[in-house]
């Protein structure tokens, strides 16, 4: 959770200084970001696949097994961050464009967003990484390399974005070059910690067969990744026809709902190892323990945290701009998805006991039919056909993410991710 607070406060805190520039510059930062989630949501491709095969050879005591299953996922993961690099860098203001952001926008945020596409690799291999770490319970390291990278972004912030001491003052981009940085930071002190535990071997023979493995875990989980941010992109395109101030909002408000996937992400971290964990040592009775503990924890953390952001939702919003379209929209949005979230908790349990026993066929199922059946046409009909507006825009997101819990509910009590087997080795 801690890792989670630290990778979401660079987020925020990229948007505080860049907020010192302009409501423009914020949608830009925005908008970006948003694009740049899409395709880093693709690092699931390989990142789910290393989870589930390590966490189990981790309950298994089998190091070999980890080591070759890390070694083919960095192989896999850096090769796919660079071809998806190289085809998406020239087209950057395209993408912005395509979800009808103004000339103004486009133009701030294409030299953002350029920079960021480039590091994908890294980006990718990060996310990864962090996967393994998790797989095997050690959170600490994870979170330590997440605060030295903090702190090397903390300092890189005002200096590039504002131009202080004597730097050149290159507003957003300035912005994009310190999470570069402080990223590709991040990746180096990974893998020298990994090499120290001799965990990282360069001599292994290639087997296409664990390539495939590890995409067949991957591939659903990804497009359940992926899901999410693309749709949120389309969101972006209606919001957008609203003005420039409500898509500043809507993206101060995806900010804040990362508190939230910051306790929700460690619980659902800690389900997902223990579960592969478990199953690895042949306990199945004890990875439905572990989620039903999840479940409750999370219910209960839901219940007290979005209480708090309900009543103080325009105070909170305010901190990131004063403007009052901004701070309107921005209290809208929190304020009518905070009940629905509630129920997040639950399927954030859900999800995990299955991603982490590798059974992502039924999480990717429940994240398609959510967001592509439910929240884009209801987003859509309600904001466009009714005069709710906006507030139809949150009521189609509140929608979907009931119609997700749903399925996934009926998924986990039908158990058959407990009875998932990963044949590694033939």
């Amino acid at each position: 959770m801690l890792a989670s607070v630290l990778f979401t406060f660079q987020t925020i805190v990229n948007m505080f200084w860049v907020g010192k520039l302009g409501s423009l510059e914020m949608a830009a930062v925005s908008l970006s970001g948003s694009t740049l989630g899409v395709f880093q949501s693709l690092a699931g491709i390989v990142a789910a696949g290393t989870l589930a095969t390590c966490a189990r050879f981790s309950g298994a005591n089998d190091r070999n097994g980890i080591i070759e299953s890390l070694s083919h996922s960095l192989v896999l993961t850096f090769a796919f961050g660079g071809i998806l690099a190289l085809a998406a860098v020239p087209f950057s203001d395209l993408l912005l464009r395509l979800f009808g952001a103004e000339p103004k926008v486009v133009s701030l945020g294409e030299p953002f967003l350029t920079v960021l596409l480039a590091m994908l690799p890294v980006f990718f291999v990060s996310i990864v990484l962090a996967s393994v770490f998790q797989a095997f319970g050690d959170t600490r390291t994870p979170m330590w390399v997440a605060l030295a990278v903090n702190v090397v972004n903390l300092i890189l912030d005002p200096l590039l974005i504002l131009g202080w001491f004597g730097f050149p003052r290159l507003g957003i981009l300035g912005a994009a070059i310190a999470t570069a940085i402080s990223q590709a930071l991040s990746v180096v002190a990974l893998l020298i910690i990994l090499a120290r535990r001799n965990l990282v071997r360069l001599n292994l023979p290639v087997r296409f067969r664990y390539f495939a493995i590890l995409m067949g875990i991957g591939v659903p989980a990804s497009l359940q990744a992926i899901t999410r941010p693309l749709t949120g992109q389309l969101m972006f395109r209606i919001v957008a026809s609203f003005g420039s101030p409500a898509i500043a909002a809507f993206g101060i408000g995806l900010r804040l709902l990362n508190i939230m996937y910051i306790y929700l992400g460690g619980l659902t971290t800690a389900c997902q190892s223990l579960v592969g964990q478990n199953l690895g040592a042949r306990r199945p009775e004890d990875a439905v323990r572990v989620a039903t503990r999840v479940q409750l924890i999370a219910l209960g953390l839901q219940l007290v945290i979005l209480t708090a952001l309900f009543i103080l939702a325009p105070q909170v919003t305010r901190i990131f701009n004063a403007d009052p379209g901004i701070v309107r929209y921005g209290t809208s949005y929190l304020r009518v998805l905070a009940p629905f979230l509630v129920i997040v908790g639950l399927s954030s349990a859900w999800s995990g006991a299955q991603y982490g026993a590798g059974d992502t066929k039924p999480t990717m199922f429940a994240a398609v039919i959510a967001n592509w059946l439910v929240k884009l046409p209801f987003a859509y009909i309600l904001a466009k056909m009714t005069s709710m507006r906006l507030t139809g825009v949150w009521l189609g997101i509140g929608l979907s993410i009931v119609a997700e819990a749903v399925i996934l509910g009926i998924t986990y009590y039908r158990g058959g991710w407990r009875r998932k087997e990963l044949a590694w080795r033939s």
